[in-house]
Parts: C-alpha cells; sequence; structure tokens
C-alpha cells in the first residue's frame, strides 16, 4: 500500500487517509475513539514539585536506571499518580493502577554497591480544564 493511503475492508479500494467514506461501495471507514480526557486535561511543565498539593494529579517518566554491559535499563516510575505528600528527596505517591511509591526527585548520584544511577523523574502535573458554566 502505497504511503498516505488506506484500503477498505470490504472492497480493497485506496483512497485518501482523510476519507470517512469509501468512493466505490460507500461503506463508513471505522475510526478510534477519541478519550474525553485529552480535551478536559490541561498539562502543566514547568512548576515547582515542592510545592504539589496531597490529590494533585502527575504524569511521571524517567528515573533511576542501570547500565549492564551497555545497555541501558529504566528502574524508575512511569504513568499517573495521585500526590498524597511531598518530602525533602521525592514524592510519594498512589499509583493509578495502585500501589505507593516514592517518586525520587534527589540529586544524581550512583549507587556504589548495586551500580544504580539515582537520577531525577520528569514530571509533568495534569489539571482539569475549567468548563465554561452554561447558566451564567
Amino acid at each position: 500500500m502505497p504511503k498516505g493511503k488506506k484500503t477498505c475492508d470490504k472492497c480493497g479500494t485506496l483512497t485518501g487517509p482523510r476519507a470517512y467514506i469509501c468512493p466505490q461501495c460507500n461503506s463508513p471507514f471505522v475510526f478510534a475513539i477519541k478519550s474525553k480526557e485529552k480535551k478536559n486535561t490541561r498539562v502543566i511543565r514547568d512548576f515547582n514539585w515542592k510545592e504539589l498539593q496531597p490529590g494533585e494529579i502527575i504524569k511521571v517518566t524517567g528515573g533511576p536506571y542501570y547500565v549492564k554491559s551497555g545497555e541501558f535499563i529504566p528502574m524508575g516510575y512511569r504513568g499517573k499518580f495521585k500526590v498524597v505528600n511531598v518530602d525533602k528527596n521525592g514524592i510519594v505517591a498512589y499509583g493509578e493502577r495502585g500501589g505507593y511509591c516514592h517518586i525520587y526527585m534527589g540529586g544524581d548520584f550512583q549507587n556504589p554497591i548495586t551500580g544504580v544511577w539515582k537520577t531525577k523523574h520528569r514530571l509533568l502535573k495534569l489539571k482539569r480544564k475549567e468548563q465554561p458554566n452554561p447558566n451564567a
């Protein structure tokens, strides 16, 4: 199939990528349902993690890692978490899929015993967008 084209499941006709209905057999194309979360959530990138309040939602990536024979093995947390509290080295949070964790946000160093590199996680703060009040 050429790049930028899609194929009808019923008749096999090649059409453009934005077509909603096959021009040959008039059957509709199936599209993935878009998440309401993307429309209703605002992402805050620049914020001080020490000012997070209990109950706020964060998205976490990165963090500690281990290198063995040139292979990078990530050991940090990933996903969405609800903040429980903040301490001097990081964030205590509850995961979306269950379980408490400590998200490390301290300085970078390598543990001499285990060889694990402790690096801070990358954070995004997720906040619900203000919905306009139709009654106002």
